[in-house]
This record gives C-alpha cells, structure tokens and sequence, in this order.
C-alpha cells in the first residue's frame, strides 16, 4: 500500500474517531460497525472473543455500545475481522461489507 493511500485511510480513521467523540461511560470508543463486521465475517460472538482473547460479554457490550473500545481492543478486533479500524469506527463503512 503506498504512503499516500495509508495517509488517506488514517485520516479517514482519525475523523471518524472525531465524529464518535468518547463514550460518555468510559475512555474507549464506540464501534457502530462491529455487528455489521462480526456478522459479514460470519463469526459468533463467542468465537470473535476467542480470537481477540476477551469475553462474549465484552463483545456484546461492544456491539451494544454500552462500552467502548481501547486502541488495544480495536487493533485486535481488526486483526482478528481483517478490516480497517474505520470499518468499525462507522456503521456506513461497515454496510459497505454487504
């Protein structure tokens, strides 16, 4: 990837995570776009916690957005979904998986 599509994509990232603001119960941020991810990459809450090494309970507090993430838990998210942090930053990138 060259350095000015990544610098592209980062900036599209940053803004999305400026558009979410912080979550009001905590420092992490929210993931409107992670059902709409998990569910595309065909995966159970359970088996992504598994693979990002958290519980299902996080997870469904993260699809529910009753907590955010943690840069830690949004890289491993990403890993584990093999999507862009901006996929589920915002839920109009991740009905674009569909």
């Amino acid at each position: 990837m060259s350095d000015q599509r990544r610098g592209s994509e980062r900036s599209r990232e940053i803004s999305a995570i400026k558009k979410q603001g912080r979550n009001r119960r905590g420092r992490g941020v929210p993931l409107p776009g992670l059902w709409a991810c998990r569910t595309a990459a065909g995966l159970t809450q359970r088996e992504l916690a598994m693979l990002v090494g958290t519980s299902q309970g996080t997870i469904t507090s993260l699809e529910h957005m009753s907590r955010g993430a943690y840069p830690k838990t949004l890289r491993r998210l990403c890993a584990a979904l093999k999507v862009e942090p901006v996929d589920l930053l915002c839920a109009e990138a991740a009905e674009d998986l569909h």
